[in-house]
């Protein structure tokens, strides 16, 4: 497969298509892949480069004015995007390079739930226009790319696992298990799948992939009803304007930069493409988050048994699933909740030895002596931590490191999570907090627009205007009192719960974005009620596509790159159709 950047492409070169797709995270290269051997050339141009860089990493900024800092938001994001920060990116988390999110993603994995796609008498906009009985050989094959074991998210697990469920039970009708599953590096068992590094080592002679390209604008016929180009611009090392020909295009560049585009494409319709009823940036969403309560380390080994992590194997390796609670369907509809789930995270120690090596080596301890006696406290874990750096330096053949992988992941599941959590180290751990993690309700009001500020291409950057409202709040505070009540009712530890949860004010609590961005060309069957159709082609223009959370009616619970990618692969079977037409 060629990778090359596109300032490298000669300047007499007119660069022409079967297929475009702008940009290559884990929806475009999903739909790329799909591609492949399909007679079609394909064109992925993406903005970065095959690792994140600050400079490209600068042209995700987003304008938020009214934006409120959230310290649980900085820490839960800073801690997997290199060069994320709050400042710059107030709202999303966005990743340039080759992969996208997978640079910096968690590899949790999901898929939705039936009440997902049903419409809800009490979500107002709810409701997709696929059922999940169509949509699943897509997840299926999402799956697969992924390298994800079988899908099953719910209490029917136990029987995979050969097991009873877990126990103290918790009442199902109100909250039910739910699970996640890690996505593993094929490479690199040790690590979470980065979909830029497998992509890049496919043998593809039909599919380019450009670096350094970062759309600009979309350009349609004279009569506004044809897609034909787009523009782009190289970052470095001189700004260079290439327009790219083809016949078909596909937006994947999230829910933020697919209604940019689209709105800034408006030298033949003014208010921007695909935007005759004024929906394009409209509905945006995204996941929330919100700490509910706490468990010390004396309660740590109980939940972690309870509510861990479980490896099952199946074709040849063994598969990580995480364990939370969900909402039950019965209790969204009693108390007219939204879709939500708990998760619960291993909070690490101010004394983690770990952490306090990294100090020491790199030159910022701001007290030798405290970090000295911190590592001397529990050599144990610099040992681990110098095993890992052992395994993933590469010294070691790869049939040696993989068995050790899965073996590992086979009789040590929360261990081998947590070092897919903290990047291969071990660490030291206070205790588990619980975290509720809720759907939002589709609100017209919240929406990305374009702003009067400008990037360094000279680019109108997207202004969001966003909030929660009523429905997240309520939510919030019923799943709270009920994650309370069910723990005491079974038997469990009782947290030490959040003073927003204990005062009953979730208007206090710190719930913030977690960088699963969706909405902004919902998908619909009503040109009124969303911007592109169930083949995901935007209204009113042939041959302009979106992909990716952007065209998601609703977001459920469940982390959405698994779902994101089964509609991409979905509609490279309807360019294949096309294409062939």
């Amino acid at each position: 497969m060629e990778i090359i950047q596109l300032q490298d492409v000669p300047y007499e070169q007119v660069i022409r298509t079967d297929v475009l797709i702008v940009d290559g995270g884990a929806c475009g290269l999903s739909n790329a892949r799909e591609l492949i051997e399909s007679g079609l050339n394909v064109v992925v141009a993406e903005s970065g480069l095959q690792q994140e860089t600050p400079e490209h990493s600068a042209l995700n900024t987003v304008d938020m004015p009214d934006a409120v800092r959230s310290q649980a938001r900085a820490k839960f994001n800073s801690g997997l995007a290199t060069h994320w920060d709050q400042d710059s990116q107030p709202f999303g988390v966005r990743c340039s390079g080759l992969g996208g999110s997978t640079l910096a993603w968690a590899g949790k994995s999901a898929a939705f739930s039936e009440i997902d796609y049903q419409q809800r008498e009490w979500v107002t906009g709810s409701g997709w226009p696929i059922s999940k009985r169509k949509l699943a050989p897509y997840i299926e094959r999402a799956g697969q790319i992924l390298n994800l074991g079988p899908q099953v998210y719910d209490s029917a697990l136990w029987e995979l696992l050969g097991t009873t469920p877990a126990q103290p039970s918790i009442d199902p009708a109100v909250f039910e298990d739910c699970f996640w599953q890690f996505s593993r590096g094929r490479e690199n068992p040790l690590d979470l799948l980065r979909m830029g590094s497998e992509f890049a080592n496919l043998t593809a002679k039909n599919v380019r992939v450009l670096l350094n390209a970062t759309a600009t604008k979309i350009n349609v016929d004279t009569t506004g009803t044809r897609f034909e180009s787009v523009n782009f611009a190289t970052l470095s090392p001189e700004i260079r304007n290439v327009t790219i020909h083809a016949e078909r295009c596909v937006l994947s560049a999230g829910a933020i930069e697919n209604a940019r585009l689209l709105l800034v494409s408006n030298d033949v319709h003014p208010n921007g493409l695909g935007n005759r009823f004024d929906l394009v940036g409209r509905y945006l969403c995204d996941h929330l988050q919100a700490e509910l309560g706490y468990f010390d380390a004396s309660d740590a080994q109980r939940m972690t048994q309870r509510l861990g992590f479980f490896g099952l194997p199946a074709s040849g390796r063994t598969h990580m699933y995480s364990s939370g609670l969900a909402t039950s369907p019965a209790i969204q509809r009693t108390e007219r909740l939204l879709n939500g789930a708990i998760i619960f995270l291993e909070e690490r120690s101010q004394e983690d030895p770990v952490s306090a090596l990294g100090r020491l080596l790199g030159g910022k301890s701001q007290s030798r002596l405290q970090d000295v006696m911190f590592v001397a406290r529990s050599p144990v874990f610099a040992l681990k931590a110098a095993g890992m750096k052992a395994l993933n330096s590469g010294k070691l053949p790869k049939s040696v490191r993989n068995q050790i992988a899965e073996a590992a992941a086979a009789l040590f599941p929360n261990s081998s999570v947590r070092e897919f959590r903290y990047r291969g180290l071990p660490h030291k751990l206070d205790g588990i907090v619980a975290h509720a993690i809720i759907e939002q309700a589709p609100n017209p009001e919240n929406r990305v627009v374009l702003s009067d500020r400008q990037d360094q291409l000279g680019q109108h950057l997207p202004k969001v205007n966003w909030s929660t409202g009523f429905e997240e709040r309520h939510t919030l505070l019923q799943m709270g009192k009920n994650f309370v009540s069910e723990f005491k009712k079974c038997g469990l530890p009782s947290p030490q719960v959040s003073e927003w949860l204990r005062n009953g004010k979730p208007d206090q609590a710190d719930m913030f974005d977690v960088g699963h961005t969706m909405g902004t060309t919902r998908m619909s069957l009503s040109p009124r009620e969303g911007v592109v159709t169930t083949d995901l082609r935007i209204r009113d223009i042939e041959g302009l596509y979106a992909a990716g959370g952007s065209v998601m009616p609703t977001t459920g619970h469940a982390n959405p790159t698994l779902m994101m990618m089964s509609l991409s692969i979905r509609l490279a079977d309807h360019l294949k159709q096309k294409g062939a037409s």
